[in-house]
């Protein structure tokens, strides 16, 4: 079994200048990246600025984060939100990025309907017949997308490859879902995977906080996910320590999963 894919994101420092965060976690030893888009998306910058300094700290960007988008409008307002994807798409080819991750929506669960449902589904199907070569993954987050039966229906009903769901535990428990039982309703739709803590309402650093994830990893990795994690801090202290500090932990913990399953794996055999 390859190693996991342990992938810093840049969204923990999205309002501090790109550059030298690139740089500074070039010298702490990560590479491989999630590049949140927010830097062009909402201050103007040019991926051409950003390709050379990747080169030369020899970093590459794996996933891009794109911006708040929803899939739930109807027209002609949906035409605003391809529009927008189709600019963050061309950052992402431009970095040579195959993967996009989204949202589904700012719909309040209370108004998720068979027509809401039917809307998101058309809206995400048109959107990846258009760019089959996309990987479209996308977050569960606030709303209807913080219930995980609605991110089941929707994925089951899209049905396409290149559209897959970002799951992010943290988000569930945050909304007072169970995250393990997240886990099993969608663990085949899954395409990539957060990681982040939570303690007392709050967004922490992975590894700290009252939710433990060590289940969820493990019925994760059991169940045959191979795809990437994303390492996220969001909260109120140092980010680049506590980034680093999650990034190191997150190895750990997965090539110490890792190991167990290829291990059990034997046994069985």
């Amino acid at each position: 079994m390859r190693p996991f894919q342990i992938l810093p994101s840049t969204t923990s420092h999205k309002h501090e200048a790109l550059l030298p965060t690139l740089e500074v976690f070039a010298r702490l030893g990560m590479h491989d990246l999630d590049l949140n888009l927010n830097h062009f998306i909402e201050r103007g910058m040019s991926v051409d600025e950003v390709r050379p300094v990747l080169a030369a700290h020899h970093q590459r960007v794996r996933i891009v984060s794109g911006g708040w988008c929803d899939f739930f409008d109807p027209e002609p307002r949906i035409q605003e939100t391809y529009a927008s994807v189709g600019r963050q798409i061309d950052m992402a080819r431009a970095l040579a990025v195959t993967t996009l991750r989204l949202f589904f929506g700012r719909l309040p669960y209370e108004q998720y309907s068979a027509s809401a449902h039917a809307m998101i589904v058309s809206n995400i199907q048109r959107l990846a017949r258009r760019y089959p070569d996309v990987q479209f993954v996308f977050e569960n987050h606030d709303g209807a997308s913080s219930h995980p039966p609605v991110c089941r229906r929707i994925l089951e009903s899209v049905g396409l490859p290149n559209v897959r769901l970002t799951f992010d535990p943290i988000n569930f428990e945050h909304r007072g879902m169970n995250s393990l039982e997240a886990v099993g309703q969608l663990l085949p739709l899954i395409g990539h995977v957060h990681l982040k803590g939570y303690e007392q309402g709050r967004f922490c650093e992975f590894g700290a906080g009252e939710v433990d994830l060590m289940p969820v990893l493990e019925t994760l990795i059991s169940g045959g996910y191979r795809g990437a994690f994303t390492v996220e801090y969001e909260g109120a202290f140092d980010r680049t320590l506590r980034l680093y500090q999650s990034v190191r932990r997150a190895q750990t913990v997965l090539q110490g999963l890792t190991v167990r399953s290829i291990e059990a794996s034997g046994l069985r055999d």
